[in-house]
């Protein structure tokens, strides 16, 4: 096989082999058995055809080369996938000084379930008001916020698994 084509087609699995198996360490750590099964299966697949066209021929620099370049090149394509699928769930908490009940009103209108705490801050009461939402979600709840309250602050934790309560993410409008 040509010299470079043999390259690009190393560097080309790897990219998969990489991307897939980053996909697959997020399904085993959200418990999604199958698909995580699936993906370690292809990863694993295009692995021992990338590293058998390598060792085949240790002498050629260029598929060495491909290779880590794919390595690299797959943690990257495998990143960019996770954020665009932004699989699962996440819980945004806002601690406001002054808007919180705004906020959560401003969520409930654009159809977020919304639970609001009272809290006590160094010097006065806050208002905490915290939403589980699908990851998909993250942005447009983060932006409700920065419209209501600029000045609260923010956190964005990854939730594994969602289970009862008021609990309906098909009602999520955009």
């Amino acid at each position: 096989m040509n010299i470079v084509l043999e390259a690009l087609l190393i560097f080309g699995l790897r990219v998969l082999g990489i991307a897939v198996s980053t996909l697959s360490t997020l399904m085993t750590v959200q418990g999604r058995k199958v698909y995580a099964v699936a993906a370690g299966f292809i990863s694993s697949l295009v692995y021992v055809i990338a590293i058998g066209k390598v060792v085949s021929n240790l002498n050629n620099v260029w598929n060495i080369i491909a290779y880590a370049g794919g390595f690299a090149g797959g943690t990257l394509v495998g990143m960019v996938l996770e954020q665009r699928l932004a699989l699962g769930y996440a819980e945004v908490r806002f601690i406001s000084i002054e808007d919180g009940h705004d906020l959560a009103g401003a969520l409930r209108e654009s159809g977020f379930g919304v639970t609001e705490l009272e809290g006590h801050g160094r010097e006065k009461t806050v208002e905490v008001v915290s939403v589980l939402i699908p990851r998909k979600e993250v942005k447009n709840v983060l932006k409700i916020g920065q419209r209501v309250d600029n000045d609260a602050i923010v956190t964005v934790t990854d939730s594994r698994t969602v289970q009862r309560g008021y609990w309906h993410p098909d009602r999520c409008r955009r």
